[in-house]
């Protein structure tokens, strides 16, 4: 496979994938894992996104390296973000705001799969109120 294909894979179709789960498990009725994290988030005690290693195992042994590789970036990414929200500001940005309003912002690692669906959101609940 040649480097471009993996680029795309990983910084293109990815994060369209990373979308769809994660606005997928958003739907009646949410993953209660999913919705645990997000209780963990309003007490500042977020929760490490451990479950998805196995599924980049398990995708590696099949072969699939590519989707093994978008796993662990989201992974890498979702962590870093609630752990050192202070490197990727602007994702952080995006991804509490998701938090705090989760019909909207459902990309992780860009924001880009939300401005296509329109389900992005610039800012927080309580700074809609003050607009």
């Amino acid at each position: 496979m040649s480097l471009l294909y993996y680029v795309f894979g990983l910084f293109v179709a990815g994060p369209f994938i990373e979308w769809w789960i994660h606005y997928t498990i958003h739907k009646p009725p949410p993953l209660v894992y999913h919705k645990n994290h997000h209780l963990a988030y309003y007490k500042k005690d977020p929760i490490y996104e451990i479950w998805v290693i196995p599924v980049i195992y398990f995708l590696y042994l099949l072969g699939c390296y590519i989707a093994a590789l978008g796993f662990a970036k989201y992974t890498v990414v979702h962590n870093l973000i609630h752990y050192f929200p202070g490197l990727f500001p602007k994702l952080t940005r995006h991804h509490q705001i998701h938090h705090e309003n989760p019909k909207v912002n459902f990309a992780v690692s860009a924001t880009f799969p939300d401005t296509f669906f329109n389900t992005r959101s610039k800012y927080f609940p309580s700074e809609l109120k003050k607009i």
